[in-house]
């Protein structure tokens, strides 16, 4: 007999099981022959085929007892809730201080971070268990949240989840902080390598040799995260490129999709300074890449996307920089029923005309508006002085003082500042980011457009903003002259562009879960393909795949570019039985969720 105890986790809400089971040479059983599948399709818990509790606590054996079954985190916001060992729904799960606790951090990242099932976009949950929703029903259903999860700590705990699903057919996915906005870490049936608590950093490597690069470098594994990197390197006076958010995991799904900085303009993109990939492959066999080892595999890794399109990923390394001065602003600008509608935009077009000297400095600016409000906060300046970088928005402020002439009671607020690191300067400028508030979509939108159409520009994005979206641009430019990439498939369309536009509706939590799904329709069929019309691929335009719609119809052509026939290829090569697979990842258009959510091959069956 087999015998169990489950043991709740206050942080995580979830269950770990702590099985007693005499697993024997359990990972080699693991990769046996995977079973006939009937039509192809994924098995979910309704199905006979999915796997025994005696089957998942050999697992857990496998994996030292690190294997946990979701509870989701608002569980204790309603008395029942559902258990996936059991299939049943359990009572008494309502704990009115705990549920105030979730309610409080629902829209903060560092809450999510610290559970092995949640995430930050909460439509991709399926509107499940949600805290601020009405709760009347009681129940607490495990919706689209993965089933299981491997808290891994070693290779073998992954190789055991790969193996496990193989064998038993189940969906297999990578997280890490669940920093998702496309739907990519979570699942319903699947079973997830929670990879957040990797968290080793090497020594600083002063003296990396490769025939592509001499010089320092950094190794970390696939759970450290942003901030992480920049308070450790700060130490020893260095830098590296990283996200906005200090949350978000670096090694992960930031860097393989391309991932920009602050320091994008001056450095390029986190993907271009990659040096080397420790992972696993769908058949368990461990690999390293580089330019020179690999390459096939670090060519689709260094711009693909998630590692879990074709392999779980333990570590990446990559150049990291002497750390230098920063200097920026801060303007804000509330103008609701102050000036004119006319002059609003004029304030736009402007400042569109500022974006291409901003990254020609090597900086960055960080513009924000919705009805009634506009700020860039920040501008960011690597290595220029203050009045170096007051100087790259002076003109837009020079224009306030213009119209405040007209409307005395316009005001506004702008500051500088100059800071003797990176960290300090981040730290500094950029404010602290929510989750979950909007679904959005957005593009890159290439130089020539933003100069030579500047009332194409102003059209759309006027469309955009009266139809309530909430308006962000992220000027930058990863130029190949800046970034000197080795050869990677990071999407063309990042070279030439200088505004990261994303444009972003609310999502409402306490609304019926249907008006949420047709705004994000509303968004697919108006915004995001007014956007594709303002900058097509065929004249450099593209999307920033972490920052997407998840249901634009032409994601390989947005997302990836010319370089997605080769992705493609790759994928099959390394992946034949489609072991990976995320949302609007390389090759998923081969796969899709049945009305039960089951993941199956489409129909008609497209060639493999």
């Amino acid at each position: 007999m087999v015998s169990s105890q489950l043991s709740l986790l206050s942080a995580c809400c979830t269950l770990l099981f702590l099985f007693s089971v005499n697993a024997g040479n359990a990972l080699a059983e693991l990769y046996t022959s995977v079973p006939a599948v009937k039509g192809g399709c994924r098995f979910i818990p309704s199905d006979p085929e999915w796997p025994s509790e005696q089957q998942w606590a050999i697992l857990n054996k496998t994996v030292s007892g690190r294997l946990i079954a979701t509870v989701p985190v608002a569980a204790p916001c309603y008395h029942s809730t559902y258990d996936v060992t059991t299939k049943k729904y359990e009572p008494s799960t309502y704990n009115e201080a705990a549920c105030a606790a979730v309610k409080k951090g629902w829209h903060d990242p560092a809450f999510h971070e610290q559970s092995s099932s949640s995430i930050m976009q909460t439509y991709f949950a399926n509107d499940s268990c949600n805290p601020i929703a009405d709760q009347s029903e009681g129940k607490c259903g495990i919706g689209s949240y993965v089933q299981y999860a491997i808290n891994v700590t070693e290779d073998d705990d992954a190789r055991a989840g790969i193996a496990f699903a193989k064998k038993n057919n189940i969906r297999l996915l990578i997280r890490n902080t669940g920093h998702d906005y496309l739907g990519k870490s979570t699942g319903y049936g699947a079973l997830a390598l929670w990879t957040h608590h990797l968290k080793e950093i090497s020594p600083i490597l002063q003296n990396y040799k490769s025939p592509s690069y001499n010089g320092p470098a950094l190794q970390v594994s696939a759970g450290v995260q942003v901030g992480e990197v920049y308070n450790f390197l700060e130490k020893q006076g260095y830098m590296a490129i990283g996200g906005e958010c200090p949350t978000v995991g670096l090694a992960g799904g930031y860097i393989f999709a391309g991932g920009h900085a602050p320091t994008t303009s001056k450095l390029g993109l986190a993907a271009d300074k990659i040096l080397e990939i420790e992972g696993i492959l769908a058949n368990g066999t461990s690999f390293t890449a580089t330019p020179e080892e690999n390459q096939d595999i670090y060519w689709f890794l260094s711009g693909s996307g998630s590692g879990g399109t074709i392999a779980y990923i333990k570590s990446v390394t990559f150049k990291i920089f002497k750390d230098f001065q920063v200097s920026g602003t801060i303007l804000t600008f509330p103008y609701a029923g102050v000036i004119s509608e006319a002059e609003f935009w004029s304030l736009i077009d402007l400042w569109h005309t500022l974006t291409p000297n901003i990254t020609d400095a090597g900086a960055y600016a960080y513009a924000f508006y919705q009805t009634g409000y506009f700020q860039v906060w920040p501008l960011f300046a690597p290595e220029l002085n203050k009045a170096q970088a007051v100087a790259l928005i002076q003109p837009f402020v020079g224009h306030l003082e213009k119209l405040k002439l007209k409307h005395p009671s316009l005001t506004y607020n702008f500051t500088s500042y100059t800071y003797p690191t990176f960290n300090k300067a981040y730290q500094g400028l950029f404010p602290y980011l929510g989750s979950g508030t909007l679904q959005w979509t957005s593009r890159l939108i290439p130089r020539n457009i933003i100069t030579q159409q500047p009332a194409a520009v102003s059209k759309a994005f006027k469309s955009l903003f009266d139809d309530g979206a909430t308006m962000v641009e992220a000027v930058m430019n990863p130029s190949l002259k800046v970034s000197q990439p080795p050869n990677n498939s990071v999407l063309p369309a990042w070279r030439n562009s200088i505004i990261d536009l994303v444009a972003g509706k609310p999502y409402n939590d306490s609304a019926p879960f249907q008006e949420n799904v047709d705004a994000r329709k509303f968004i697919t069929q108006h915004w995001t393909s007014a956007l594709e019309s303002l900058a097509p691929v065929s004249q450099g335009g593209g999307t920033y795949m972490n920052e997407a719609d998840a249901d634009d119809p032409n994601w390989q052509q947005s997302f990836y570019g010319a370089n997605y026939p080769q992705q493609l290829a790759i994928k099959r090569k390394y992946d034949p039985t489609g072991v990976w697979y995320a949302k609007t990842a390389v090759g998923s258009e081969y796969w899709a969720e049945d009305a039960q959510q089951r993941l199956c091959p489409v129909t008609p069956a497209k060639k493999w």
